[in-house]
């Protein structure tokens, strides 16, 4: 009698892997991507946005959007109001400027066709989403809860 052979790990998940690996060690590259199967060539995309993503602590970037926004709106909430800036939010307004400066979107040198990436698309992309999930959300709480 022959042995069947159980694996308890998904196809998928061992796919991954594979990419993943190949991808670090440096044997996945233009060229081999362009024969992957559409499917594994999605899966490359979405391993190197996470490896990308695991080098970055949530925590700290949305400090510095907190931090950056807020300095950014006393500044704006003072022009605003017509009132002149202090020295110190001259320094705040300065420290803005050198946070905008690192940023191809706001770096004023940088043209939209030379950006690295399509961070619109992208933004619109995932606020569609987004959206969406807010929708189904309030959907679901409406249809349990009778109210939203």
């Amino acid at each position: 009698m022959a042995r069947e052979r159980i694996s308890l790990v998904p196809e998928e998940v061992k796919t991954e892997a594979t990419l993943r690996s190949k991808i670090e060690s440096g044997e996945l590259n233009a060229e081999s991507y362009a024969v992957l199967p559409a499917d594994e060539q999605e899966l490359v995309n979405k391993i190197l946005f996470d490896i990308a993503a695991e080098k970055v602590n949530p925590a700290v970037s949305a400090s510095i959007l907190e931090f950056t926004l807020f300095s950014f709106m006393r500044v704006v909430m003072k022009r605003l109001d017509g009132m002149s800036l202090t020295a110190e939010d001259e320094e705040v307004l300065a420290g803005i400027k050198t946070v905008m400066g690192t940023h191809e979107i706001t770096n004023g040198q940088t043209l939209k066709a030379n950006w690295l990436f399509d961070y619109l698309g992208y933004a619109s992309e995932n606020a569609k989403a987004i959206l969406a999930n807010r929708a189904d959300y309030i959907q679901k709480k409406k249809n349990i809860i009778g109210r939203v």
